[in-house]
């Protein structure tokens, strides 16, 4: 897609995945993904709020393979052949499951006006999904291109007009990054879908939303 030099001089080119992406690089998405999401080697993540792997190794084929909900790898090109160091996937929102409303245990006296986040349609929404950077890269500005390379994508390829993040709520410094990205939180939260691999009591997602 897009061939970038970020203020730190480490040479990105950001392309979209392929089916055949799966063999030089599977091995590589299966561990970066599940390294920057369920250990503590990067700057955050979620190791200790859910068990089990982010995403399995039969994963990765399939959603390299998906032509629905496109992949971006990241990859530097000081290395020969290139090294794949970071992901990111557009979901069709129409496609994705509906986790439907959060009730709090903590608070249930929460409210929020769900109709405000369906005033675009769900096939006019894109989510961001599988944003992750090799541990021993990051703070270096991928996650950033990555986003913003995404939501070029959304808008001026697949035609829509928002993009969502779900963002576990404890993770408030990542909340944070996305704000600085331009995501909005409105107070929308939903549910999180398998509360058997939590770890701690009423793990839910914070909704971001940002107008492309």
């Amino acid at each position: 897609m897009t061939t970038i030099t970020n203020e730190n001089q480490l040479p990105i080119v950001v392309r979209l995945a392929c089916p055949e992406d799966d063999k030089p690089y599977g091995d590589d998405i299966y561990r970066i993904v599940n390294t920057a999401y369920r250990t503590n080697a990067g700057w955050t993540h979620e190791s200790h709020l859910i068990a089990d792997d982010r995403i399995s190794r039969a994963d990765v084929k399939r959603v390299l393979a998906d032509t629905i909900n496109p992949v971006l790898l990241a990859f530097t090109t000081t290395t020969t052949p290139q090294k794949v160091i970071g992901t990111l996937q557009i979901d069709s929102l129409q496609h994705y499951p509906d986790y439907g409303y959060y009730i709090g245990p903590t608070d249930p006296t929460y409210t929020f006006d769900y109709s405000t986040a369906d005033s675009v349609p769900r096939s006019e929404q894109i989510m961001l999904g599988l944003i992750s950077v090799d541990p021993t890269l990051q703070s270096r500005g991928t996650g950033r291109m990555l986003v913003e390379a995404g939501l070029k994508h959304a808008k001026e390829v697949m035609g829509r007009k928002q993009a969502v993040v779900y963002v576990l709520y404890q993770r408030k410094e990542l909340r944070e990054w996305y704000q600085r990205v331009g995501f909005i939180d409105y107070g929308e939260k939903r549910p999180y879908p398998d509360v058997k691999s939590t770890k701690e009591q009423d793990v839910h997602f914070n909704v971001l939303r940002l107008t492309l």
